[in-house]
């Protein structure tokens, strides 16, 4: 292959990679990059196969790290190659610093990785001033590249730590959407400390959903806890917040403005996640179950009311159905497909497994 050629696929290679480091670490409110974002993707689609196959936890529970990992390794490989395809275009690029003889393929490699790692070890140089001054380029790429790269690393992990930390602050409000809503009746009206917790809820919502967007890998961290499972507690936090909205009477529901700054931020956060686990869309989930509000005495809208509502909310809940089912999860709370949205028509149930 002629030297130039050899360059131009050299060049065109690290100008790709580039972009995709770029897009993946330091672009804020998109997707990762175009490379990252395939290759990642059809990663974790096979991982979700093999996991509904055996059921094994483990094998999602792992499945982040190492795509993360793995992301970095392919960014610092393309990088690798890339410069080496650069060096070998030109004519006596890597010479041996003794008997200045060119360096094959093999000598030319291990040249460009000393100089990506800024080892300097100094059997190879470059063999003229022009290669001097791009192997210093590729010294300042491979350093740039590293730096990057542990950044991002630390950035996600605090991104999957307040992920989780989401989650259990959900789940501790209660184990089904029914139970959410019954916990915060007092008997009489919903209490404070209720509302309290649904409006710090929507802050931490917001940054999580912000989070999503600046790191996507994120949404490749499962947890095999459905207690810190951020979509399932979501989703099972929005079901509530319908339940709150459309089933419970006018008298006796909170004010809409103590929730609707919610519901937009569970918004946000499944723009955010969804839109990194893909386009896809699920069976619109069964109806939230009523019945432990009648049995708490809360008083509840006509079946009708309810009803149209729910049928309203069909897309969104078959979008946060798919990103819950994305994350290697089924939907949480789920009664009988039969069961009408009205007092005394389904059971309670808790979270299904995966």
């Amino acid at each position: 292959m002629p030297g130039w050629l050899l360059g131009a696929c050299g060049v065109a290679l690290l100008l790709g990679v580039g972009v995709d480091v770029l897009s993946t670490t330091l672009t804020i409110g998109t997707h990762a990059g175009p490379f990252t974002r395939r290759v990642l993707g059809l990663a974790w689609r096979g991982l979700l196969r093999l996991h509904r196959r055996d059921s094994e936890a483990g094998l999602l529970s792992t499945a982040g790290v190492v795509l993360l990992v793995l992301s970095v390794l392919v960014w610092l490989a393309m990088v690798w190659v890339g410069w080496t395809l650069v060096f070998l275009g030109g004519h006596d690029a890597v010479v041996s610093s003794t008997t200045r003889r060119p360096g094959g393929v093999v000598d030319t490699f291990y040249y460009v990785g000393i100089t990506l790692s800024t080892l300097g070890v100094g059997d190879f140089v470059a063999g003229s001033t022009g290669w001097r001054l791009v192997t210093t380029l590729a010294a300042f790429s491979g350093l740039v590249l590293v730096t990057l790269a542990i950044t991002y690393l630390l950035a996600v992990v605090s991104a999957v730590v307040a992920r989780r930390s989401l989650a259990v602050r959900i789940a501790g409000l209660g184990d089904t959407a029914a139970r959410i809503v019954v916990d915060g009746w007092t008997g009489e009206r919903f209490s404070d400390a209720f509302l309290q917790q649904l409006g710090g809820l929507t802050e931490q919502i917001a940054h999580t959903a912000e989070r999503h967007l600046a790191y996507p890998v994120v949404h490749f961290f499962h947890s095999a806890e459905r207690q810190s499972a951020a979509p399932l507690c979501v989703a099972r936090l929005d079901d509530a917040l319908l339940l709150l909205q459309g089933a419970v009477a006018d008298g006796a529901r909170p004010d809409l403005t103590a929730i609707r700054p919610l519901r937009r931020a569970v918004d946000r956060f499944l723009a955010a996640a969804a839109g990194n686990a893909g386009p896809g869309r699920s069976e619109v989930p069964p109806v939230p179950d009523v019945e432990p509000l009648q049995a708490a005495g809360i008083p509840l809208r006509g079946a009708a009311e309810f009803r149209a509502l729910v049928a309203q909310e069909s897309d969104r809940r078959s979008r946060l159905a798919e990103l819950v089912r994305s994350d290697g999860w089924s939907w949480p709370g789920a009664q009988p497909r039969s069961a009408a949205p009205s007092a005394g028509s389904g059971k309670s149930t808790s979270d299904s497994g995966r």
